[in-house]
């Protein structure tokens, strides 16, 4: 088993999921951690059965208002980063 983990925020509104995608795989519910407040980072986990190799996980959040994360790059000006966060690693 192989774990991936990290912090998701939506800011005066909180966040309600966080998913991952493997490989450009179909999108799975991570765990979320304990939530302070809707002004708070949330810690989430995901396990997966990972196979030898080099591998692409991409991550989107949810906010408590059903609003998934916004897929598109944008610079953080003049209105806030947007797009998902993605890493390769290698098992």
């Amino acid at each position: 088993m192989f774990a991936l983990g990290g912090v998701a925020w939506s800011p005066s509104i909180g966040v309600s999921a966080v998913e991952v995608s493997i490989d450009n795989g179909p999108w799975q519910a991570a765990e979320l951690g304990n939530v302070a407040s809707e002004h708070t980072w949330v810690q989430w986990r995901y396990v997966w059965s990972a196979t030898a190799g080099d591998h692409t996980a991409r991550v989107r959040a949810t906010d408590q208002q059903g609003n998934a994360q916004v897929t598109a790059n944008q610079a953080p000006a003049p209105n806030g980063a947007t797009g998902l966060h993605q890493i390769s690693f290698s098992v």
